[in-house]
């Protein structure tokens, strides 16, 4: 009689058995969360109680609204869809193996939360890989749902998604943006204009805890949603198929862009509360479908395919060109390193963005000619798996 196959035999996915197209759509979703991130890097905007300067030049207000139509939300969406897939199809990887999948993703998701709670404290309070750990275990006892549960689920998580968006505009046309008593862009300024990291470090420390929980409330619904869709997508089996249907991919593009863009342009023109949380549902996860159906059709193309290449290279280290980005960006704007806080505008900001990028494309693709994986995604597999995997020149 053959052994029973043990957790070790679990392994991580090696990289000629990656589906080259979803670590684009990482790749690409790690530029689009540096573009979205970065101005909180750069000053208090997004912390309650910001108001953003009376006078702004032309271009940097024009930037702004292309950020929040195009990027704003759109990119982590892509990560959580990305994400519940990739559990999809983990799950049927231990299952052709004859092993039950609760022998190794907790302790996955025990890790990726200790990850995100090291990056909220030491370096971007915002951090999203602790929701990401969290929901991961409530996805785990979705695995044996039925796809009429699974579709449900999601939505009303979308449904949930929708009114917490309308509390929130509704909260916020009252001014109650802010906490009561405390003065949280006054503190954020005296740390990161301070030239010592340990008030930087006070800072979020004191503040981690409280945007795990924003987090939580505002983005986790729809976080959770797409977690399921993209299980019931992985759950198909039809994956491949999928990403090689021309017509099919064709017609989403063209559906979710425009389904896309009118929700996100709805959110700037009106202050309606709940015309701003029917553009938030809507047009977030639309414009995500968008990008993600025409990268998959972009990719068909030899010469797409080609241009496709260098975003494989960063998503295939997401994890770690997610954490440099913030290492990059701290010792940029925080008085401990450069000192570039509220001293740069958003035209400015978009463009270290894209520098910043640039580097991380080059640095990828050096780096995975000489090793397997990147350095936290190896550390991940380490610390997951029990076993010293090869991290020499090859």
């Amino acid at each position: 009689m053959n052994a029973a196959p043990t957790p070790s035999a679990v392994v991580p996915r090696q990289p000629t058995e990656r589906i080259l197209v979803l670590d684009a759509l990482r790749g690409f979703a790690v530029l689009g969360i540096l573009i979205v991130d970065i101005p909180g890097f750069a000053s208090p905007a997004g912390l309650p109680g910001y108001a953003p300067p009376p006078a702004m030049a032309w271009h940097d207000s024009r930037l702004e609204d292309l950020v929040s139509i195009l990027a704003a939300g759109k990119f982590y969406t892509i990560f959580s869809f990305l994400f519940g897939l990739g559990f999809s199809l983990q799950l049927a990887r231990a299952e052709s193996a004859g092993i039950d999948v609760r022998t190794f993703y907790p302790r996955r998701l025990l890790v990726l939360l200790g990850f995100g709670m090291v990056h909220a404290v030491f370096l971007w309070t915002a951090d999203i890989l602790r929701l990401y750990a969290v929901l991961g275990f409530v996805l785990l006892a979705f695995r044996q749902r039925s796809d009429r549960s699974l579709l449900i689920s999601g939505t009303l998580c979308l449904l949930l998604r929708f009114a917490v968006a309308v509390v929130g505009q509704v909260s916020g046309a009252r001014g109650t943006g802010g906490i009561p008593g405390v003065d949280v862009v006054g503190l954020a300024r005296a740390a990161y204009h301070s030239s010592s990291y340990l008030d930087v470090l006070y800072f979020q420390a004191l503040c981690a805890p409280a945007s795990f929980v924003m987090n939580l409330l505002i983005r986790g619904p729809n976080v959770m949603a797409l977690f399921l869709l993209g299980l019931l997508i992985g759950r198909s089996r039809h994956l491949v198929r999928l990403t090689r249907d021309r017509a099919m991919l064709q017609r989403t593009f063209t559906i979710s862009l425009l389904v896309g863009l009118a929700g996100s342009i709805l959110v700037r023109l009106t202050r309606n509360p709940w015309l701003v949380g029917l553009g938030i549902t809507v047009g977030t996860p639309g414009l995500a479908a968008s990008y993600m159906s025409g990268l998959a059709w972009l990719a068909l193309n030899p010469r797409g395919g080609a241009v496709l290449t260098p975003l494989i290279s960063v998503g295939r280290m997401a994890l770690s060109n997610y954490l440099l980005q913030s290492i990059i960006c701290s010792l940029l704007f925080g008085g401990f390193g450069f000192g570039l806080y509220e001293k740069v505008d958003q035209a400015g900001l978009m463009g270290i963005a894209a520098l910043i990028y640039l580097a991380q494309v080059q640095l990828s693709v050096w780096w995975l000619q000489r090793f397997e994986f990147g350095p936290a995604e190896w550390l991940w597999r380490w610390l997951v798996y029990g076993r010293w995997w090869r991290r020499t020149e090859r």
